[in-house]
């Protein structure tokens, strides 16, 4: 079994692979929404409501004081391009996220309809932003 396939099984019942044109969609909607570097992060020089988080506790803490109300469906991305796009639960994804980062060295979780992002760098780094509005 692929690091993928045990990513989907953690993620359960309400995970959705989704196509190839709604995978671009998606990618095309996260590039839109937050300015890339030529190396694949997010400029977060350019973003002015992001926070550095250790925790799932300071993820939720963040969305929580930013946005109040945000969508839970969020969509899984990662830096290496022949994987798919994955829809979840951001609560269910929260609480695998260790099988999701295991996918690829760089993973994003992507919110279009709430205006959030979750980076988690290879390095260990991780920050969450709104889009810049």
């Amino acid at each position: 079994m692929s690091l993928l396939d045990e990513c989907i099984e953690a993620l359960g019942e309400n995970v959705r692979v989704l196509s190839d044109n709604k995978r671009k969609e998606v990618i095309g909607d996260f590039e839109c929404s937050f300015p890339i570097t030529e190396w694949g992060r997010i400029k977060w020089d350019k973003e002015t409501n992001y926070a550095d988080v250790n925790t799932v506790d300071e993820i939720i803490f963040f969305l929580n004081q930013n946005i109040g109300d945000y969508s839970k469906a969020v969509y899984i991305i990662w830096d290496e391009g022949t994987l798919p796009v994955i829809k979840s639960d951001l609560n269910k994804v929260l609480e695998v996220i260790d099988d999701v980062t295991a996918v690829s060295f760089d993973t994003w979780i992507f919110s279009p309809s709430s205006g959030f992002v979750v980076e988690i760098f290879h390095d260990g780094e991780v920050k969450v932003g709104l889009k810049y509005t």
